[in-house]
Formats: structure tokens, sequence, C-alpha cells
């Protein structure tokens, strides 16, 4: 019966233990993300199980270019780190279906299928969950031109609500979040053949 009470000891500090470390290294991700260069405007609210947020970045290329790599969303998960799938369900006109699996930090992944559309006049890609598992997810990637026609101005707006009750501070859902953005943007640059963000 003793030999059975220090096991069951045993047991709890080993998951005590585990669920430390599993929260100090979502503590040390969160701070790589933290200050990234790619984000030069934000804002994020979270009220109750629904969360506003907003990201802004500047890309070194025409809009035309950026808003073809941002409209390749079939192509993410060879873009983005972040995303692990992305397969193209249905195209019609202006309109896509895609099944995507994202991963950010450590947690869970996550399985959307989502559905974008392109307004070409506007420059804006909006998006809607169609299925998902945690969050049902709206927003938009909306592109404006500098003056000079040269860099683009690209501002992601979404609107998160959770559809199962999440654990998770809301600090940890913004890094998150901002991973996924700033990713995004690397992922872009890249197609788009613009310098990366400098470092520090």
């Amino acid at each position: 019966m003793k030999s059975m009470k220090v096991i069951g000891a045993l047991v709890v500090l080993v998951v005590v233990g585990g669920a430390a470390l599993y929260w100090y290294q979502l503590q040390q991700q969160q701070a790589v993300w933290r200050d990234a260069k790619e984000v030069v405007d934000e804002s994020f609210s979270k009220d109750g199980g629904v969360a506003n947020i907003k990201y802004v970045a500047i890309i070194d290329a025409p809009i035309e270019k950026v808003q073809d790599a941002v409209w390749a969303v079939e192509k993410s998960s060879e873009m983005v780190a972040n995303i692990k799938k992305s397969e193209l369900i249905k195209a019609e006109g202006n309109q896509k279906t895609v099944l995507m699996q994202l991963q950010a930090l450590n947690l869970p992944l996550q399985q959307y299928t989502m559905q974008f559309t392109l307004d070409p006049p506007t420059h804006r890609v909006t998006f809607k969950t169609l299925q998902s598992q945690a969050a049902d997810l709206e927003g938009a990637y909306v592109l404006e031109p500098s003056p000079d026609g040269k860099r683009t101005k690209l501002t992601y707006e979404v609107k998160s609500t959770d559809k199962i009750a999440v654990p998770f501070p809301a600090s940890l859902i913004e890094s998150a979040n901002r991973e996924t953005f700033v990713n995004t943007v690397r992922g872009v640059n890249k197609v788009v053949g613009a310098p990366a963000a400098p470092a520090g």
C-alpha cells in the first residue's frame, strides 16, 4: 500500500513537471515572436471567447506581386512554416475553398476548412471558416500600395470566436497569431523576392 502511494506521488510529480516544462517552453516561444520586426502596427483584444486581432507589415514589392502571393492560399504550406497542409478543395471564379492544418508555437495542430474570396479592385482577400475544431475565423488581408508603387502595406484583421473553452491566456493566443502572421510575411517576402526584415 505504501509503495502504491509512492508510485502515485511520483506519477503526479511527473505530470506536474511535464506540464510546467510545457508552459515554460510556451513562454520561451512567446518571447521569440514578441519583438518581430515584420510587425509595424498591431492591436489585440479579447472579450470572453471573441478575439479581435490586427497586424500590419510593409512588403518591399509592388502590390500586384504581393496580391498574387497572398492569393496563392493553396500553396500556403510551401510558404508559411506554421501551415502544415493547404489543400485546394474547390476554386470557382474569385473564390477558393482550402483545407488547412495549422500549428502555432507548440500548441496542438488545428484543422480548418476555409473559404477565401479575392476582390481585385479593392485589393482585399477576405476569408471565413466553413469548418473548424476550436475556433471560427472571419477576416481579411487588405493591401495598399505606397505612393511610389514600390512597396505594399499588408494589413491582416481577424475575429476569432472560440468554439470550445480554451484554457490558454489571451497573451498566448496573441503570440500564436503573431507567429503565424510573421511567418506569413516571411513567406510572402520569399515569393516576391523582397528582403527579410532586419534582425534584432
